[in-house]
């Protein structure tokens, strides 16, 4: 278990932007509440390993514990989703809440924020080859859709992060290796290949059934919902900006 004073460290060395856009201003227009959608209560419910919750607990006011009271109204319904994501979490976790994108603190983002729309993905043996993304947020996620500006040094630093917290905690292989299990199984419903940021600088689609890694142009990868069409359709303003140096 990570203890409460070995968090700052980990913060402290993954801190790197995704990209060096504000990724938030691209997908908050297309959320109703005019949030971004990784730090709207309602669509991403972050989590702290319990010494991290005891660190952000000591040295910030920014997060509290997580109530389901933000979304929905009934109060046999709010019990009923708290119930839900309680036990869908591990033990060594809480979920929490922060107090929103306007009184942000960056130095005190919790790793879960820090990591998202990512996660590490691990081969069916375990091995942790590259960046895969949560894929329940295609629609909302910009980087998803864009996965060409995810910087050279936030893929560093999110490597980097999880090589040390493997170590430290190993029992997240298991929890990581599941979940990189459940999205083989989904993409191979889906007839569709892993999109996958390599370890090696690489971008990569991964054959859900075979596992095997084709190296592809980040450029081809798919976009989704919104980001499809304003893909085809970019703004004056847009098409400036992608082509600065």
């Amino acid at each position: 278990m990570i203890r409460p004073d070995e968090i700052r460290s980990y913060y402290d060395e993954f801190d790197a932007p995704i990209t060096a856009l504000d990724c938030g201003r691209k997908c908050a227009p297309y959320n109703p509440s005019g949030k971004p959608f990784c730090c709207d209560i309602c669509h991403a419910v972050p989590t702290a390993y319990a010494g991290e919750w005891e660190y952000l607990q000591a040295n910030t006011g920014l997060w509290h514990e997580w109530l389901a009271d933000k979304c929905v109204d009934r109060e046999a319904e709010r019990l009923e989703e708290l119930a839900r994501l309680r036990a869908e979490t591990p033990d060594n976790m809480a979920l929490i809440e922060c107090l929103g994108p306007d009184k942000c603190e960056r130095d005190f983002r919790a790793l879960t924020c820090r990591q998202f729309p990512f996660f590490p993905y691990l081969t069916s043996d375990y091995r942790f080859i590259g960046l895969g993304y949560y894929w329940e947020y295609e629609e909302q996620c910009w980087v998803i859709s864009n996965l060409d500006v995810v910087s050279d040094e936030y893929r560093r630093q999110f490597i980097a992060a999880f090589d040390r917290l493997f170590d430290r905690m190993p029992e997240e292989l298991d929890a990581y290796g599941g979940h990189s299990e459940h999205m083989r199984q989904e993409f191979a419903k889906r007839r569709r290949a892993i999109p996958l940021l390599g370890r090696d600088g690489g971008v990569y689609k991964v054959s859900p059934a075979s596992e095997r890694l084709r190296r592809v142009a980040v450029e081809n990868l798919p976009k989704f919902g919104p980001y499809r069409v304003a893909a085809a359709l970019p703004f004056p303003d847009e098409v400036a900006e992608m082509q600065r140096p």
